[in-house]
């Protein structure tokens, strides 16, 4: 999950070191035992924080990057781990080292409602370490900062979630739903070996009420003033992956002809990136503008249902836009292999977003009818649809009133629409009510790092991540 270009709408600043000399880190990240029972008020959270830093340090200096994958090495870290606490794990193997995991706690006496799910990815995506100031599979921790690959996407969060499960175990929490703990191979490719083998292979592990996965994070600071907002995401863009392709008569470079297969290409991409791009409010979306607005975000004199304060707001910032519009990025084009040679075909790819509501095959159909080339053939290469769950739930008050016990009174839950995709559609589609709650605060430089270069998390955030999310686990698990 990407999180780059926030700013100006977003405007966060560069202070990190700043907070680390005053108490504003301490009130936005200080861990409290509000709201707890008397088997769970005896965790000692300092040391649960070390324990979790040192967890993660460990599960980032498994490579896990994808491609090739290999999650086998890391599913087993995580099975080796749950066993120690007295958990069984099952392993599901999707060939050439692509396995996922899943254990489940069960409830006390039977279950009276279906699973909350602990949802997690165990690969992670490639690194240019010769950017990277510390060796991105180290797991090096400096000043109190755990660095490496995969520390916020999403070794970071699955680590979380094995400690809950710890402590539910540990603690003898009487829940009255099971706790399924799942991590899967190959999220950062589509999920091909990972939820889509399981939707086929083990269905059931599908079958529950709530899930929490990545897709929205906390901030520390939101338009240029401090704040404690922790996103909840409902709901994420569509991917929609393309390949264009194009035909021609091949033939010598010095006879030019109006049959060349990369002109043809070329000009139909120029087409498809000139379209109108018309912006859409889709319902997680309003709800993030509504929030922003009543908590003073936002001027109160605009109006969010005006096309023209829409454009407004979308001009300004690019992340705003890419969830207000279908998107399409060209990551890729391929052809000739000689330079005096006119090729006879040559391909792009083209990687689309879309908006909850919009049918990927109208989507399609507009572009061809935008290029109007019979040279050009446009193959859908993956696809799904994300679903959207419903934040008129019991699960988003609780979020609320627990994020505002742990951070505070002035602390505050924003709905947010992710621009990238998760695991999350393939639980929706089984129709759990799945959501994007990573609640750690982090700062524009943190944000950069995921999918970029110098990738970390800091111990207090773990720590205090790891305690809000317990605390609506337990309350949610408990209280049927």
């Amino acid at each position: 999950m990407c999180y780059r270009g926030l700013t100006p709408f977003f405007r966060f600043r560069s202070f990190l070191a700043e907070l680390r000399e005053t108490r504003w880190e301490k009130s936005c990240l200080r861990p409290r035992l509000a709201g707890m029972d008397n088997s769970a008020a005896t965790i000692d959270w300092a040391e649960i924080t070390q324990e979790a830093a040192a967890l993660l340090s460990d599960y980032i200096k498994i490579n896990t990057t994808n491609p090739p994958g290999g999650e086998e090495a890391g599913a087993v870290f995580l099975r080796d781990l749950l066993a120690r606490e007295g958990l069984d794990s099952t392993l599901y193997d999707a060939g050439n080292g692509r396995v996922s995991i899943s254990s489940r706690l069960e409830a006390s006496g039977g279950a009276a409602a279906k699973p909350v799910v602990l949802l997690s990815h165990i690969d992670v995506v490639p690194v240019e370490p010769e950017h990277w100031k510390i060796d991105p599979f180290s797991g090096a921790i400096v000043e109190d900062v755990i660095w490496g690959r995969g520390a916020l996407d999403m070794k970071g969060m699955g680590i979380m979630e094995l400690i809950i499960m710890a402590l539910m175990k540990r603690h003898r929490i009487e829940l009255k739903r099971d706790l399924l703990f799942v991590a899967v191979a190959d999220e950062e490719e589509g999920g091909i070996k990972g939820v889509h083998h399981l939707m086929k292979s083990n269905p059931e592990i599908f079958d529950a009420d709530f899930v929490f996965n990545e897709g929205a994070y906390g901030f520390c600071e939101f338009m240029g003033r401090r704040a404690k907002i922790v996103g909840l995401g409902p709901s994420e863009k569509s991917p929609c992956w393309l390949k264009l392709k194009s035909s021609g008569r091949p033939g010598h470079a010095s006879v030019p002809h109006d049959s060349n297969a990369l002109l043809h290409l070329v000009q139909a991409l120029a087409r498809i990136e000139a379209r109108e791009k018309r912006a859409r409010l889709t319902a997680p979306v309003e709800a993030m503008l509504r929030t922003l607005k009543s908590k003073g975000f936002i001027p109160e004199e605009l109006d969010l249902a005006d096309e023209q304060t829409l454009a407004m707001l979308t001009s300004a910032d690019t992340h705003l836009r890419a969830i207000t519009t279908d998107t399409l990025s060209i990551t890729g084009i391929h052809g000739g292999s000689k330079i005096n040679v006119i090729p006879a075909g040559a391909e792009a790819t083209v990687d689309c977003r879309l908006l909850p509501g919009t049918d990927a095959d109208e989507f399609v159909a507009e572009l061809n009818e935008l290029i109007d080339d019979p040279a050009i053939e446009i193959e859908k290469i993956y696809g799904h649809d994300a679903g959207e769950s419903s934040m008129d739930t019991p699960l988003s008050s609780l979020v609320s009133t627990v994020v505002r016990e742990k951070l505070g009174e002035d602390a505050f839950v924003m709905p947010m629409l992710s621009p990238g995709f998760t695991d999350s559609h393939a639980y929706r589609r089984f129709g759990a009510q799945a959501y994007g709650f990573t609640p750690v605060m982090l700062t524009s430089e943190d944000l950069a790092t995921i999918h970029g270069h110098n990738e970390r998390l800091s111990v207090a955030n773990l720590g205090s991540g790891t305690e809000i999310l317990f605390e609506v686990v337990r309350r949610l698990g408990t209280q049927v």
